[in-house]
């Protein structure tokens, strides 16, 4: 399978065209499948469906990943990303890593401005204790909820939490939380004026 080949556009017709190519029901070879945009495993879905997902898309915006793998001549394949969409075929920029919170945080950063726009804004949870403890708590999940858009939790809109490290990766929704957690620089804090400024020496 090369470049060239023309696949299905949006996150669920390309779902439905990877399995289809992985189940050997069409011309290009079973074990090329990776090759081909599909949404990556343990994201919204991802599972298993190589005759296509039901009838009728959800009807507000899903975010989604979508990968694939390229050929590069070397020994190692590069990785690329995008985000996708479960409800349209808005699809984003591609970008390129090894995943890990590399061109894959960029690309699921991309899905949720385009389902969830004013993401950015929401409240974070500034402690790694609290991404457990506030879903759990009903009192402190419904403060920390209470500053979202109308509709957003009910349509799956992100949890924001200040990140440990640089690249630390986005979670996809998972058992017990139908949701991403979404990671983010905590803010700097002003440091003021120190001594060494010019206006302190003069």
């Amino acid at each position: 399978m090369t470049a060239t080949v023309a696949e299905p556009t949006g996150a669920r017709a390309r779902q439905t065209y990877y399995w289809r190519v992985r189940n050997a029901r069409t011309r290009h070879r079973p074990e090329n499948a990776g090759q081909a945009w599909h949404i990556q495993p343990g994201h919204p879905g991802g599972a298993y469906s190589d005759l296509g997902h039901g009838p009728n898309p959800p009807a507000h915006h899903v975010p989604t990943l979508l990968s694939r793998s390229r050929l590069t001549g070397r020994r190692a394949d590069e990785q690329q990303f995008r985000g996708g969409c479960l409800a349209c075929e808005w699809e984003g920029p591609v970008h390129s890593g090894d995943g890990f919170g590399n061109g894959d945080n960029e690309a699921v950063e991309d899905a949720h401005d385009h389902c969830f726009p004013r993401w950015r804004t929401l409240p974070p949870i500034t402690t790694v204790e609290d991404r457990w403890a506030v879903p759990r708590s009903r009192s402190r999940w419904a403060q920390l909820t209470a500053q979202y858009p109308a509709g957003w939790i009910d349509q799956g809109a992100p949890i924001v939490a200040w990140r440990r490290y640089r690249r630390e990766a986005h979670v996809p929704p998972h058992a017990g939380r139908p949701r991403y957690e979404l990671h983010v620089a905590r803010p700097q804090r002003d440091q003021g004026h120190s001594p060494t400024d010019q206006g302190a020496l003069f």
